[in-house]
């Protein structure tokens, strides 16, 4: 009686899943919603993952929904970050849901999809790598929402399609080459809290017409709006002329309006890179 006793113990205790919890950098593969992907853990002993892709671009095509969880071992592990280049040049897709559970899009991790017209910004997404949407050229809209607290170099590079991109006040400054290449993009429109533009952050913004500047803006870089020749007006509220380059604001034409404080009319017309402009308006 005791051996059958302890033999049913045993069978019953094989029977239970070990729910082993993996260590950082021990991963899986997995197949959901038609696409198998590999879940990278990112902490040892955590439930956190790193997705990344394995069905190649040829198979995969049109709206494709990023799963928040996957289960391995008896283990339910939670999707907090697409990795680096995940999704780069996969061209079939069209629109991209990312879950709520999402963190974190690292670099390149979807540059090259040249048909994604649509994608969410779930929080608590809070960073957007390097050239994360780079040469996405049918994408139309993206929301900066407040969860959203870091922003890569050249996360939007090349996005043609790009007509709008809204700066929420987590923002204190515009990477490079941010919209170089937007040239979709109407108008760029800086917060207050917003106290440096980068180097080429709009540069080639082809068909922007006007730049809205508010009062903390304290320099912009080379290039930064260089070769945005349809701007047709700029207005800067700062007192003192942010500092800028020679070419900040090449391609401009020079004799728009630009409208500056009234008592900082002067100092913007001989200010570097400011004094390419004959047409100063003071006002606030």
């Amino acid at each position: 009686m005791k051996t059958q006793l302890l033999t049913l113990l045993l069978s019953l205790a094989a029977a239970i899943p070990s729910c082993t919890k993996l260590n950082s950098g021990d991963s899986f593969n997995q197949t959901i919603g038609g696409i198998e992907y590999n879940f990278e853990v990112i902490v040892s002993k955590m439930t956190y993952v790193r997705l990344t892709p394995v069905t190649g671009p040829a198979f995969v095509s049109g709206d494709i929904t990023i799963p928040a969880k996957a289960q391995y071992d008896g283990v339910s592990y939670t999707v907090t970050q697409i990795g680096q280049g995940a999704f780069r040049d996969y061209t079939g897709i069209t629109s991209v849901t990312l879950p709520k559970t999402l963190s974190q899009i690292e670099n390149e991790a979807f540059a090259g999809c040249t048909s994604l017209r649509t994608i969410n910004t779930p929080q608590p997404l809070s960073v957007i790598g390097e050239y994360a949407f780079d040469g996405c050229r049918q994408l139309r809209a993206f929301s900066l929402d407040a969860s959203i607290s870091e922003l890569g170099k050249g996360a939007f590079r090349g996005c043609a399609s790009l007509e709008e991109l809204v700066f929420t006040p987590t923002f204190a400054e515009i990477p490079d080459e941010l919209c170089s290449g937007c040239i979709g993009l109407k108008e760029i429109s800086l917060p207050s809290t917003i106290m440096r533009v980068g180097d080429g952050a709009f540069e080639a913004c082809a068909s922007a017409r006007e730049i809205k500047i508010d009062r903390s803006l304290q320099s912009m870089g080379a290039r930064a709006f260089s070769g945005c020749f349809a701007v047709e007006s700029i207005s800067c509220m700062t007192a003192t002329p942010p500092l800028c380059s020679e070419n900040t604001f090449d391609g401009i034409p020079a004799g728009i309006p630009v409208t500056v404080p009234m008592a900082n009319v002067d100092e913007y017309r001989f200010a570097t890179g400011w004094n390419r402009f004959s047409y100063y308006i003071g006002k606030y």
